[in-house]
């Protein structure tokens, strides 16, 4: 065989086994991540970030008055048809003082995981969540609303509730404690007529 023919059906061998291949695409591993080493992070509407609430709120008003006041009057003897009148005085004073204070403190803890339910337009994230716990008819509610930076998103996809703006949270509890707390019927008719 000669070295031209050779060539020939090493050509055609080659061009046959390139048109019968099939073609073949790789494919990524991380589709629709921004960065293979960045955290995954709450960044789109619908997305779940954990606000931890710890606050602590404290409030106190003090009043203090103090008031004196003093007036003298003083009438001479009257002379004439008026002799009769012996000169009197009269002196008045009064004083008050009263003082009040009020002071009045809260504490809340516990952990909600809120919905991102809008993106603004300065890209910081609206959001919303709800949390609600039944243990033996207890019925505990917490209701947070607010606005949230992304940067303030830790690794651990949280936000200090201290870090969420416009920040609305409600929290309510009802049950057989709930109701001890409130006044009975007869107290609370007592308390309206008096």
């Amino acid at each position: 065989m000669n070295q031209r023919l050779f060539l020939r059906y090493t050509l055609l061998f080659f061009l046959a086994l390139f048109m019968i291949s099939t073609n073949v695409q790789s494919a990524s591993l991380w589709n629709n991540s921004k960065s293979i080493y960045s955290d995954r992070s709450a960044h789109q509407i619908g997305d779940l970030i954990t606000i931890i609430i710890e606050e602590t709120t404290s409030a106190s008003q003090q009043a203090s008055t103090d008031a004196s006041q003093s007036s003298q009057v003083s009438v001479g003897a009257g002379s004439g048809i008026l002799d009769f009148i012996k000169a009197f005085g009269v002196n008045e004073s009064d004083n008050n003082s009263a003082t009040g204070v009020t002071s009045r403190s809260g504490n809340l803890s516990s952990k909600v995981t809120v919905e991102i339910v809008d993106i603004l337009e300065n890209g910081n994230f609206k959001i919303q969540g709800n949390k609600e716990i039944t243990v033996n008819d207890e019925q505990q509610r917490v209701n947070l609303t607010g606005v949230i930076r992304p940067e303030d998103i830790t690794a651990e996809n949280t936000v200090d509730s201290t870090y969420v703006a416009n920040v609305k949270i409600n929290y309510h509890g009802e049950g057989s404690v709930g109701d001890k707390q409130k006044p009975g019927i007869i107290s609370r008719i007592l308390n309206w007529l008096f």
